[in-house]
């Protein structure tokens, strides 16, 4: 027979009612067996293991009630949260990247936004996201526009004359 540390017989009554309608997953079948024996030396009848266990089934649904309106709470205020100002240059500036790679700048999706009830940081990452996506795309037109009217100038300002007598041309 093997010892359980502490002894099954010097435990309580709930840890033994507990152990006793345990499955094998949670204790070995050993286990399970001394605690029955157990419980029924001390006494303790099927009513009042019952008994013990509705109780802890009533404490369960209390917690889980109790765990719901916590999370209604949490939903709640998620509800009207903004972001901080540096967050928003932040968001601005690196818009696209993060809108790609949100984990890589620890920002959460816009998913996950909305699915923790972040009503305001979800407006407000989508007016700052598309303000960031016009503001890069115009930079980078801008850049490419610059770059082809510079390219241009170049093109523009070579004196090609030498190469036309070399090469045949008028």
């Amino acid at each position: 027979m093997t010892e359980f540390k502490p002894p099954i017989s010097e435990r309580d009554t709930e840890d033994l009612i507990e152990i006793a309608h345990s499955t094998t997953d949670d204790w070995s079948q050993e286990a399970i067996t001394q605690a029955k024996k157990e419980l029924r030396i001390r006494k303790i009848s099927d009513l009042e293991q019952s008994k013990v266990i509705e109780k802890w089934r009533t404490e369960y649904k209390e917690y889980l009630l109790e765990l719901k309106k916590e999370e209604n709470i949490r939903l709640k205020s998620n509800e009207t949260e903004s972001y901080k100002i540096h967050q928003m240059i932040l968001l601005f500036i690196f818009g696209p990247i993060i809108f790609m790679k949100p984990q890589w700048y620890n920002y959460d999706s816009l998913f996950d936004l909305k699915r923790e009830n972040f009503n305001l940081k979800f407006k407000q990452r989508i007016i700052i996201l598309s303000l960031s996506f016009i503001c890069w795309f115009l930079y980078i037109k801008y850049n490419i526009d610059k770059s082809e009217q510079l390219r241009m100038q170049e093109i523009e300002k070579v004196d090609i004359s030498d190469w036309k007598d070399t090469h045949g041309y008028d």
